[in-house]
C-alpha cells in the first residue's frame, strides 16, 4: 500500500523547498504525492487606484495555477512518483486540512513559509493552523534564504519525556530510520524549577523537589531501556540527557551533532497543557536548523504511567 503525502505549494521557491526533502522522505515505489495549490480570493479580486476600483479577471490566475501545478506534476512523474494535482480556492490552512481528510492522506509535508517568505506562511499562520487542526503527522521545513541541498535522513532525533504521548513519535522515527538506514538519537531534557511553565505553578507538594542529579539518572535509565529496544530491532541508537529549556536543548543537540530530522509529538507529559503546539514543539520548529516531523498524539491515552519516572517535569 502506497503512502499518500499532501504537499501544499503556492508557486514560490520557499514552498517548493519541501520537495527536496520529500525525495528523501518518500520513494517513488511506495509513495503517492498530492500537490495542492490554494488560491486566496484576496490575492486578485481588486486593485485600488484613486476614485476607481479595477476588477481583475481571475481566470488568468487560475490558468497560471493549473499550468504551474501541471509542470510540477510532470517533473515528479518523470522521477517515477504517482502524482495528483489539486487546485482549490479559499482559506489556505482550512483547505489543506479538508483535502487531507477527504483524500485520507498519511502525511502533510510543507514549509513554514510560502509565497512572500516570512511575511506570508510564517509559523503562527498557515503552518501553525495546519498543525493545530490536522490529524495527520506534519513534516515542516524552515526554508533558508540561500537554500542548500537537502541531506539524506541519517540521524533522527526523538525528544522523549517518559510519557506514552511523547513516545507516539517513535513508530514514525523507526520507519524512517529503517528506510534510510539511519540511526535514532533519543533525548530527554531535565528542566530546573525556574524553567517550568505556568502549568507547574503551585505544585509545591512534589516530594522534596527531586534533585537534578536524581532526575538525570532516571532519565538516563529510561532512555537506555528505549535504546535497547531499538538496537534489538537492528536500529543504531544514541541517548542524550541534558539540563535546561527543552526547546533550546533540542536545538543545541541538532546543531552539535548534525541531526537531519527531529520527530516529536505535539503533546508531552502533561498532555495538551505542556507540549501543545505553541509551546515546546513550536519553539523547536522556530529554533532547529533541520526539518521537524510533528506527530499529533491522541488525547485519550493516559497522560501518566506510575511505572515511569514520576514526578519528573522534563520536556
Amino acid at each position: 500500500m502506497k503512502r499518500k503525502i499532501l504537499i501544499p505549494l503556492d508557486g514560490s521557491p520557499f514552498a517548493e523547498r519541501v520537495l527536496a526533502f520529500v525525495r528523501h522522505l518518500a520513494k517513488p515505489s511506495t509513495s503517492e504525492l498530492l500537490l495542492v495549490h490554494i488560491s486566496q480570493p484576496s490575492q486578485y479580486y481588486t486593485v485600488m487606484v484613486p476614485d476607481a476600483v479595477h476588477t481583475v479577471d481571475i481566470t488568468h490566475w487560475r490558468d497560471n495555477a493549473q499550468k504551474y501545478l501541471q509542470r510540477k506534476t510532470n517533473e515528479l512523474q518523470f522521477e517515477g512518483y504517482d502524482v495528483t494535482p489539486i487546485l482549490r480556492e479559499g482559506d489556505v490552512a482550512a483547505n489543506i486540512c479538508d483535502v487531507a481528510e477527504a483524500q485520507a492522506v498519511d502525511l502533510i509535508a510543507m514549509t513554514t513559509h510560502g509565497r512572500a517568505g516570512i511575511e506570508k506562511w510564517v509559523l503562527g499562520s498557515v503552518a501553525d493552523r495546519v498543525v493545530r487542526s490536522a490529524r495527520q503527522p506534519v513534516f515542516l521545513v524552515r526554508p533558508q534564504e540561500e537554500p542548500t541541498p537537502a541531506t539524506p535522513i541519517r540521524r533522527i532525533l526523538v525528544p522523549l519525556d517518559g510519557s506514552r504521548l511523547a513516545e507516539m513519535a517513535l513508530p514514525e522515527a523507526i520507519e524512517l530510520a529503517k528506510a534510510n538506514k539511519g540511526e535514532i538519537w533519543l533525548l530527554q531534557s531535565v528542566e530546573l524549577p525556574e524553567y517550568w511553565g505556568e502549568e507547574y505553578a503551585g505544585m509545591h507538594a512534589l516530594p522534596s523537589m527531586i534533585s537534578t542529579e536524581e532526575q538525570e539518572i532516571a532519565a538516563r535509565e529510561y532512555l537506555l531501556q528505549s535504546a535497547e529496544k531499538l538496537t534489538s530491532a537492528g536500529i543504531p541508537a544514541q541517548i542524550v540527557v541534558t539540563t535546561g529549556h527543552a526547546a533550546s536543548a533540542i536545538s543545541d543537540v541538532v546543531a552539535d551533532n548534525d541531526i537531519d530530522l527531529i520527530v516529536m509529538s505535539t503533546h508531552g507529559r502533561s498532555g495538551l497543557s505542556r507540549w501543545v503546539f505553541g509551546s515546546v514543539a513550536e519553539k523547536v520548529v522556530r529554533l532547529a536548523e533541520c526539518p521537524v516531523l510533528l506527530i499529533r498524539a491522541q488525547e485519550n491515552i493516559p497522560l501518566h504511567e506510575p511505572t515511569r519516572q514520576e514526578p519528573v517535569p522534563a520536556l
